[in-house]
């Protein structure tokens, strides 16, 4: 009797292992070779809730569901200087970026010594402009007539403000009194008569803007062709953008802007493969993307060539095979 139950104690040890090596072998066979490489990314966005972070969530999402192996998580930062900082000390892998703020990262000039040269680009998401504004009535129709009058630049450290200052010094235009608030104070003080005229630095159309314009008549402001070219022989790392004519309900005729472009970038250290997927999959998801956000429809590949910070040899790899013309500042070093 003894005998017996030893002879059925191996017998149930032989069939548990068994069972234990089947299950091994299943579990190897389906994460295998031919099983997609998982990807855990984190990508670098700027304060909760702003367009950037809300950008990034829905861009996850939807990257998580067109390539197969790939969880991004999205983080709040402090924004494009951030961004480049964690991108070149390997603690983020993503991230936008301002062109303006990415490109003087990546060549060490501006806001930093540093060289951020472990950071490329992947592809150009939308632009922000400079808005220009005042009201009617108040005698302020050129840029020039913001002298001694009392300017509202944007929220301490925001690109609004620092890129205001930049332009007012650029073309030696001095205001009475500077002041560095928020958007939404500075209508505030447009409509009440403290404040004279503004910048403000957004999408297109700027929410901000289509408030004040159903209570006051809006004085819209663009730049003369010298004023530009002055502008940007001292800033290269900004654009040009015109705004068409009936974009606000005040506007008669077309605006020469400032134009800010965001821009996706990557760490060298993703593989080209990985790069190609997460662009390719991006530019035939943009119908989803502008679902997430409209300023998606600005989200196409032919405008990588507003990038200031040369492309990741999986994202030129993408562009290449569609015919998309690159210039040779964007063709990076390894490539």
């Amino acid at each position: 009797m003894v005998k017996n139950k030893g002879f059925v104690f191996l017998l149930i040890v032989c069939v548990m292992l068994a069972i234990v090596s089947g299950c091994s072998g299943q579990e190897k066979k389906e994460t295998g070779a031919n099983s997609p490489e998982t990807h855990k990314l984190l990508l670098g966005t700027s304060s909760q809730g702003g367009t950037y972070y809300v950008w990034g969530g829905g861009w996850a999402d939807i990257m998580a569901k067109a390539v197969p192996g790939v969880d991004i998580a999205v983080e709040v930062t402090g924004g494009p200087t951030s961004n480049m900082q964690l991108i070149q000390s390997g603690d983020m892998d993503l991230g936008f970026v301002t062109a303006w703020l990415g490109g003087e990262g990546y060549n060490g000039v501006g806001w930093t010594s540093e060289k951020h040269d472990k950071v490329r680009s992947i592809f150009a998401m939308y632009p922000s402009v400079m808005h220009m504004y005042s009201l009617q009535g108040k005698g302020i129709k050129t840029i020039k007539d913001f002298s001694s009058r009392h300017v509202s630049t944007g929220a301490p450290g925001s690109t609004s403000a620092e890129a205001g200052s930049a332009l007012l010094d650029a073309l030696g235009i001095k205001p009475s009194k500077i002041s560095g608030i928020p958007t939404s104070t500075s209508v505030d003080g447009l409509r009440d008569g403290t404040i004279d005229a503004g910048f403000a630095v957004t999408g297109v159309p700027g929410p901000f803007m289509l408030d004040l314009e159903t209570t006051h008549d809006v004085q819209h402001i663009g730049l003369t062709d010298e004023e530009m070219d002055k502008l940007l022989a001292e800033y290269p790392y900004w654009s040009e953008m015109d705004v068409p004519a009936g974009t606000y309900k005040h506007q008669k005729e077309d605006l020469k802007v400032v134009a800010f472009w965001n821009l996706a970038v990557a760490s060298t250290d993703l593989s080209e493969d990985l790069v190609y997927d997460l662009v390719k999959s991006t530019f035939e998801t943009n119908d989803q993307l502008q679902a997430v956000d409209p300023t998606a429809k600005d989200t196409i590949a032919e405008n990588i060539k507003y990038s200031t910070i040369p492309l990741h040899s999986g994202a030129l790899k993408y562009y290449r095979e569609i015919g998309i013309e690159i210039p040779d500042e964007l063709v990076p070093p390894e490539a």
